[in-house]
C-alpha cells in the first residue's frame, strides 16, 4: 500500500461519514427544525448541505491530490493485487453483515411493535460496521468512531423512545460522524505515513 493508494482509500472513508452524518442530521433534526418554522428549517437545511458537502467537496478535492487511479489497481504486481481483493472482500462481507443485520433488527422492532427502536438499532450496526474497516486499513480513528457511535446507540435503545431523543440521538450521530470526517481530512497525510509504514497482509 502506497501513500498515494491509502489517500485515495481514506478520501472514500471521508465520503461515507460526511454522507452519514447528513444522513443523521435529516433524521433526527429534519422534523423538529420543520416544526420550529420556516426560519429555523431554512437555517437548519442551509447548515445540514453546507457541511455535508463542504465535507464531500474537501475529500474529492483528497482524491485528486493524491494522484491516484482506480485504473492502477489492476496495474500493481501481484501481491498489490491480493492486497487489493482483501480489502474489497472485506467491504463486500462487511457490507453484506451490515445489510443483513439492519434488516433483521428492523424486522423485529416492526414485529414487536418497536419501532422507537428501529434508528438506535441502525445506529448501533452502521457504527459496528467500521471495526473490520479499521482493522483492514489500520486507521486507529475508525475504532474511535466506532465505540462513540456505539455507546450512544446503545444508550438510545435504552431510552424511551420519544420525538426529543430521536432528535438529541441524530444530532449526536451526525456530529460524531461529520467530527471524524473532518479530523481524517486534517489529519491525512500523517496518517498515512504512518499507515504505510505497517505490515499489510496479502
Amino acid at each position: 500500500m502506497t501513500d498515494r493508494q491509502f489517500l485515495w482509500w481514506l478520501s472514500g472513508g471521508v465520503s461515507a461519514l460526511a454522507l452519514a452524518g447528513f444522513f443523521w442530521f435529516g433524521v433526527g433534526l429534519g422534523a423538529p427544525a420543520a416544526n420550529a418554522g420556516w426560519l429555523v428549517f431554512g437555517l437548519s437545511t442551509i447548515f445540514q448541505f453546507g457541511v455535508g458537502v463542504g465535507l464531500l467537496w474537501l475529500a474529492a478535492r483528497l482524491r485528486r491530490r493524491s494522484g491516484f487511479r482506480a485504473s492502477e489497481l489492476r496495474q500493481r504486481g501481484a501481491g498489490e493485487q491480493r492486497e487489493t481483493r482483501r480489502i474489497r472482500a472485506v467491504f463486500f462481507w462487511t457490507t453484506l453483515g451490515q445489510a443483513l443485520l439492519i434488516g433483521l433488527g428492523v424486522w423485529w422492532c416492526v414485529r414487536a411493535n418497536r419501532r422507537e427502536m428501529i434508528w438506535p438499532w441502525i445506529g448501533l450496526i452502521v457504527s459496528l460496521h467500521l471495526v473490520p474497516l479499521a482493522r483492514v486499513f489500520h486507521v486507529r480513528a475508525y475504532y474511535v468512531t466506532a465505540v462513540a457511535g456505539g455507546i450512544i446507540s446503545v444508550m438510545a435503545l435504552a431510552a424511551p423512545g420519544t420525538f426529543h431523543n430521536l432528535a438529541y440521538f441524530g444530532g449526536v450521530m451526525a456530529t460524531i460522524t461529520w467530527l471524524s470526517a473532518a479530523y481524517l481530512l486534517r489529519n491525512a497525510d500523517r496518517i498515512a505515513a504512518e499507515v504505510v509504514k505497517q505490515k499489510w497482509p496479502v
